[in-house]
C-alpha cells in the first residue's frame, strides 16, 4: 500500500507508521506534488528503517518529528526536506523556478522571455538534448528488451528482463532531473521502494519487479517519449533556423550576399521588393533589411514563448508520471 492510499482507522491503529504518513500527507495538501511525493517516501523509508534497526514505531515517530513540523520544514525548504532527521536528498542547483528571472528585464511583457531561463532551457531541451536522450532511451530499451525476450527460455532471460525494468526506472529518474534543470518544473528525487524486496531470495526479487506496475510504466514512458521528442525537435529546429535566417538580414546586406535564387519569370515581381541581378540572385535592399530583421525578432520571441509553454506542459506531464503510485 502506498502512502497516498486511504487508510482505515483499524489499519492505522495496527500500523502507526501508516497513520503518521497519512497525517503528513494531509499536512502537505496544496504543496507541489513532487515535493509531497518525496516527503511521504522520505518519512516512510526513514521510519521503517528505524524500526528494522530495533526502535519501536512510537520512538521512531517521536524522533522524526510531528507531521506539522515536518510539513513546514518541506514547505520552507527548496524541497530537500529535513535532511538531518530523515536523510532526505539534496535538490540540484537551480531546481526551483528562478525568481530573479521575474525581475528586471525578465518581467517586461512579451520581450522579457529573452531573459527567462525556462525559455532557453526549453529551447536547449527540445532542440537538442531531449531528442538525443530520447533516442538513447529508445535504443537501450529496444536492444535490451529484444535480448531479454529472445533469451527468455534460458536462465539468463529473466535476469535480463529484471535488469531492463530496473534500468528504465533509473533512466526515468535521470530524465526527470534533466527536465527539472532545463524546464524548471520540480521533479521527485526519490523513487517509491518496491514492496517485498527486503530480505527475499533472488527469484522472489524478480517476481517483485515483474509485478510492480511502476516498472512497466517507466518502460512505456521511455519508449513513448521518442516520437514526441522527434516531433518537438523538428518543430524547434525549423523555427530556430528560420528565425536565425531572418535575424541575419543585416549581415546579408552588409556583405552583399544573395539570400536566394529567383526562379524563371519571378525576377520582375521580386524587383519591386528586393534586388535581383542578371543571374537571378536575390539580394536585400536597404528598405527591406529592417522589416526582415524585425520579422526574425518577432518569430524568435514567439519561439521562446512556445518553448516556455511547451516546457511547462511537458514538465508537468513528466512530473505526473513520476509521482504516480499505481496499486
Amino acid at each position: 500500500m502506498s502512502a497516498d492510499e486511504p487508510i482505515h482507522e483499524h489499519t492505522a491503529s495496527r500500523d502507526p507508521i501508516r497513520a503518521y504518513v497519512q497525517q503528513l500527507a494531509a499536512e502537505l495538501d496544496g504543496c507541489d506534488v513532487a515535493l509531497r511525493h518525496d516527503a511521504l517516501i522520505d518519512a516512510e523509508v526513514h521510519l521503517r528503517s528505524a524500526v528494522r534497526a530495533g526502535a519501536t514505531a512510537d520512538r521512531a515517530i517521536a524522533d522524526y518529528g510531528a507531521p506539522a513540523e515536518i510539513a513546514r520544514a518541506y514547505r520552507e525548504s527548496t524541497g530537500a526536506g529535513p535532511s538531518l532527521a530523515a536523510g532526505a536528498s539534496t535538490p540540484p542547483p537551480g531546481a526551483p523556478p528562478d525568481a530573479a528571472a521575474q525581475r528586471g528585464f525578465g518581467s517586461i511583457p512579451i520581450i522579457g522571455v529573452w531573459a527567462q531561463p525556462a525559455a532557453w532551457g526549453g529551447l536547449l531541451y527540445f532542440g537538442a538534448l531531449g531528442f538525443a536522450l530520447a533516442l538513447f532511451y529508445f535504443i537501450w530499451v529496444v536492444t535490451l528488451g529484444s535480448l531479454a525476450l529472445g533469451t527468455m527460455p534460458l536462465i539468463i532471460g529473466p535476469p535480463l528482463l529484471v535488469l531492463l525494468l530496473a534500468s528504465v526506472r533509473g533512466l526515468s529518474l535521470f530524465e526527470g532531473k534533466v527536465v527539472e534543470l532545463l524546464l524548471r518544473v520540480r521533479m521527485p528525487r526519490r523513487t517509491q521502494p518496491v514492496a517485498g524486496l527486503e530480505g527475499v531470495s533472488f527469484w522472489k526479487r524478480i517476481g517483485c519487479w515483474l509485478r510492480d506496475v511502476r516498472s512497466w510504466m517507466s518502460l512505456g514512458y521511455l519508449v513513448g517519449i521518442f516520437p514526441v521528442s522527434t516531433l518537438l525537435f523538428t518543430v524547434t529546429i525549423t523555427l530556430v533556423a528560420l528565425s536565425a535566417w531572418l535575424l541575419a538580414a543585416p549581415v546579408f546586406y552588409a556583405l552583399d550576399m544573395p539570400i536566394a535564387q529567383a526562379a524563371p519569370g519571378d525576377g520582375f515581381v521580386l524587383e519591386s521588393f528586393l534586388g535581383v541581378n542578371s543571374d537571378g540572385k536575390i539580394f536585400l535592399t536597404g528598405a527591406t533589411v529592417a522589416p526582415v530583421f524585425l520579422m526574425g525578432l518577432a518569430l524568435m520571441t514567439g519561439t521562446l514563448w512556445l518553448m516556455r509553454g511547451l516546457g511547462f506542459v511537458y514538465g508537468r506531464v513528466v512530473q505526473a508520471i513520476q509521482v504516480a503510485r499505481p496499486q
